[in-house]
């Protein structure tokens, strides 16, 4: 029997669809899904938090010095954090707690950098004890009352100098103390924890970096870093249940990075790739796409991971 070549090209388009959905029911492999869905948002944003009862997604916002919210196309204000006179206003990462609350760092520029907590009704409170030379970037919560977070210091013309550190307290009194784990980093920036290892990105040597975490807080001194990836431009990152991470890459992508170093690029159209979340509820990676100094739009976006 003949087959027209129309109806050959069609039934092998057929199969290479279905091939493909069955690859991505069957493996583990998440995929971003063919046009990610973006919201605009009238903000100039960094970091990005969601929480997963509600699915309600936090961001910081530069151009207010604040937090919004959203549980849909609309953020609102939630919580303001002060600017320290003389200074630009510039929040880094922000965080759950495993309480529901919030903890979002000021970068601070080298002489008001702080860890404020936000409880549920949207004041932000100060940590008090924390050295503000350090300019805060990345931050997760390790355990009730233990914070996770990378700085750095510059000097001059000198190349930056950055640490991992472990900040304690007290969510009474907001009195923290901080010990450095891991040194020997240019700028880091995120971190995310999975299994029994840390990752941070760091920024100014373009690679992210790995340790064990149980080591690092044994170790009776700081402890030096080893390179798990080399990723030109790296950001605020996160990780999913499977142990894979994501973060910015180059200059307009956003890239997954695999268990064993494998990098994928899941979009390359990025205006500026900063804070990334994930929500394991609905399985959805949410990346904020910051608008350029020279104007434009910024967006949180949203990809799809098959779970």
């Amino acid at each position: 029997m003949l087959i027209s070549h129309g109806v050959l090209r069609k039934a092998a388009a057929a199969f290479a669809s279905w091939s493909l959905a069955a690859a991505l029911i069957g493996c583990s492999t998440p995929e971003a899904s063919v046009q990610p869905h973006k919201v605009a948002v009238d903000a100039l944003p960094n970091g990005i938090a969601v929480r997963p009862g509600d699915g309600a997604v936090f961001i910081t916002d530069d151009r207010t010095s604040s937090v919004l919210t959203s549980t849909g196309a609309t953020y609102t204000p939630y919580a303001s954090i002060p600017v320290e006179a003389g200074q630009g206003k510039s929040l880094s990462q922000l965080s759950l707690t495993r309480s529901g609350e919030l903890v979002v760092e000021r970068f601070g520029f080298g002489s008001a950098s702080a860890i404020f907590d936000i409880g549920g009704s949207g004041i932000a409170v100060p940590l008090a004890g924390l050295n503000p030379a350090r300019r805060r970037l990345g931050l997760i919560e390790l355990a009730p009352g233990q914070l996770l977070s990378t700085w750095f210091i510059k000097n001059g013309n000198n190349p930056p100098l950055g640490a991992l550190t472990l900040v304690t307290y007290n969510p009474a009194t907001h009195t923290a103390s901080e010990r450095d784990l891991l040194t020997g980093l240019g700028k880091p920036v995120g971190i995310a924890v999975s299994g029994g290892d840390v990752f941070v990105s760091d920024q100014a040597n373009n690679t992210i970096v790995k340790a064990n975490l149980s080591e690092l807080l044994n170790a009776a001194a700081p402890v030096t870093p080893t390179v798990f990836a080399h990723v030109d431009s790296p950001d605020l990152m996160t990780v999913d249940a499977q142990g894979r991470l994501y973060t910015k890459c180059n200059k307009n992508g956003l890239c997954e990075i695999a268990p064993d170093g494998t990098i994928r690029v899941l979009a390359n159209d990025f205006q500026d790739a900063r804070g990334v979340a994930i929500d394991p509820v609905r399985h959805v990676l949410y990346a904020v796409d910051r608008a350029t100094p020279s104007g434009g739009t910024s967006y949180v976006r949203t990809f799809a991971i098959i779970p």
